[in-house]
């Protein structure tokens, strides 16, 4: 899966009174956005990979495949193999091989010294304070040894994580099949963004059109409500930009929008060009060799911002809005930038 965002908040679990106060009103301090407090959420976490770890024999593995069923069919492909035993005895000899010591250590340490799942739990919270009726997925972690498609796994009713992809860029293993660009948002900063992007997206209805514009506010709507479930997440990290592709975003808003003005973007329907502005790609050398991957979604995003300043719409009625005509409108989106 590649990933669009992710993110990482400080937390410690002394001072049990003063820091919950602080985990459960949104993280207060500098870099933090306005946001509503969160409903408190405990997440079911099972860390899978250490009872891989722990196992002595191949029947042992085998014992762990069977107590997660659905786990080991879903994300290690269960299914494919003409027996459970040849998949139980692949990972008890992946993970009692000498060179995978490094990378399952690396992987744990990475995760260990992230605050991935009070993030997580934090932002949940904060969903569920906009939508009450909503279900808490479990968590579920492993090391794959960089299986293909390892990274991530969502449904409704859980979430696994292959914690080898996210050590990070500087990771001494790094997934092969990854581009560059796209491979320095594996980390554990931009985790939770990722994860919470896809589980918020089924509360956000799409626009009715097929235009450039109306895709690029659904993106918009999207961004905006991680913003407000993830508050303390820069905003840079929640849309994949570093800090200088953000900032130069921000410099050079009238030059990208004068491009999708000018060539009578906003109304395209023609896929191929869609994904010009909106797909994953280094850059959208159309508008500048500087100009970022998914420049479109960041526009979008500023529009969608700009009509939630003008009419003071709730977050819920918001992401209720399906014409993107009348966000755009009442928006009275201008670059602000050089």
């Amino acid at each position: 899966m590649n990933l669009d965002l992710c993110s990482k908040i400080a937390t410690m679990r002394g001072f049990l009174l003063i820091i919950s106060l602080v985990l459960f009103s949104g993280c207060s301090g500098d870099g933090c956005r306005e946001s509503v407090v969160p409903v408190p959420v405990s997440l079911e976490v099972t860390r899978v990979e250490q009872e891989f770890y722990a196992a002595k024999s191949n029947d042992e593995v085998q014992r762990v495949l069977s107590k997660y069923p659905d786990f080991a069919r879903l994300f290690l492909d269960a299914d494919q193999y003409p027996s459970g035993g040849l998949l139980a005895e692949s990972l008890f000899g992946l993970y009692h091989d000498p060179s995978f010591d490094s990378l399952y250590k690396a992987s744990i340490q990475a995760f260990n010294n992230s605050n991935t799942i009070q993030v997580l739990e934090a932002s949940f919270g904060r969903l569920k304070s906009y939508y009450a009726g909503i279900s808490i997925p479990k968590v579920q972690t492993v090391v794959t040894g960089l299986k293909k498609n390892g990274d991530l796994y969502f449904d409704n009713e859980r979430i696994i994580i292959g914690l080898d992809y996210f050590i990070g860029y500087r990771a001494v293993y790094k997934p092969q099949q990854i581009p560059g660009y796209l491979l320095r948002r594996y980390d554990t900063k931009h985790l939770p963004a990722v994860i919470m992007q896809f589980i918020s997206s089924q509360y956000i209805l799409t626009s009715s059109g097929e235009t450039m514009l109306s895709e690029m506010i659904d993106y918009g709507k999207s961004y905006y409500l991680l913003s407000k479930i993830l508050p303390c997440t820069p905003e840079n990290i929640l849309i994949g930009y570093t800090q200088e592709e953000w900032n130069d975003s921000f410099a050079h808003d009238k030059v990208i929008w004068a491009n999708f003005i000018e060539n009578k973007l906003l109304f395209e329907t023609n896929h191929q060009m869609k994904q010009k502005f909106l797909g994953e790609r280094p850059n959208v050398y159309e508008i500048g060799d500087k100009c970022p991957g998914r420049i479109g979604r960041w526009v979008g995003w500023q529009i969608v911002n700009a009509y939630a300043e003008k009419t003071g719409v709730s977050v819920t009625e918001l992401m209720k809005e399906t014409d993107a005509n009348k966000i755009f409108r009442l928006s009275q989106y201008k670059p602000l930038g050089g």
